[in-house]
């Protein structure tokens, strides 16, 4: 088990150990715990010298207030009821007390938390309204990791940009290039539907090129590659037709 020694006896302990030539080389903090000592414990004490044993809150000062009322209003009351009659205050208090109570219900409970305005960006709205409308867009892989280092040194005025191929083109281009189109002075329904067809031009090539390279490649006599249903409904067969044959042996 380790020793564990006050924090304001640290360096008396590690002077007698150098004393004694269990420690050769002092700490690192040995020259600064011999100018400024460490406090005797590890958890910081509250100066209470300051602190008034009867200081209280502005709330805390409401609802005493309240309550002297409430007693001071409750003793007239008594002192009424002894003597036959009710003062105009107590009456009144009462007719308040019944038509605002419930709009003075737990006031001084109330806390007015100030939280932090929303955040919104331009691109928010545009996201919103592309992913709607192409919902399909989201299941595509994207590498969420920046390679290049152009991420924020891009030129908008053209869909696809330059370095980059058609396959890596995602739907956040076309929120930036929509966002560059009506920075140019072009309404949001415009320059959506300028950025869409233009992206849809590159999907269509895309896949024409897809399409074309594996048409090339069947040419050039390579063989198409099986589903993993397929491959699945091949291995079952074949332990099939293996039990089959182990059957007939018995």
């Amino acid at each position: 088990m380790a020793f564990k020694s006050p924090p304001a006896k640290i360096h008396s302990y590690v002077t007698k150990l150098m004393k004694a030539n269990l420690i050769k080389n002092p700490p690192v903090w040995y020259a600064a715990t011999t100018l400024a000592p460490p406090s005797p414990t590890f958890r910081r004490e509250r100066d209470l010298s300051a602190a008034s044993p009867k200081a209280q809150l502005s709330f805390e000062k409401a609802a005493d207030k309240r309550l002297e009322k409430e007693a001071r209003e409750a003793r007239e009351a008594e002192e009424a009821e002894e003597a036959g009659t009710t003062p105009p205050s107590v009456s009144e208090s009462r007719t308040h007390k019944e038509l605002s109570r419930s709009s003075r219900s737990l006031k001084h409970l109330r806390w007015k938390s100030e939280r932090p305005k929303a955040i919104i960006y331009p691109e928010d709205k545009l996201r919103r309204q592309f992913y709607e409308d192409h919902p399909w867009e989201l299941r595509r892989p994207r590498c969420l990791v920046e390679t290049s280092g152009d991420g924020t040194h891009r030129n908008w005025k053209t869909l696809l940009q330059k370095g980059r191929s058609i396959a890596e083109l995602t739907g956040e281009d076309v929120i930036q290039y929509q966002l560059y189109l009506m920075s140019t002075g072009k309404s949001e329904r415009e320059a959506y539907h300028i950025a869409t067809e233009e992206f849809y031009l590159c999907r269509a090539q895309e896949e024409t090129e897809a399409r074309v390279a594996k048409d090339q490649a069947m040419a050039f006599g390579l063989k198409p590659r099986r589903s993993f249903v397929l491959n699945g409904l091949r291995r079952e067969e074949e332990v099939l037709r293996k039990a089959e044959q182990n059957a007939t042996k018995f």
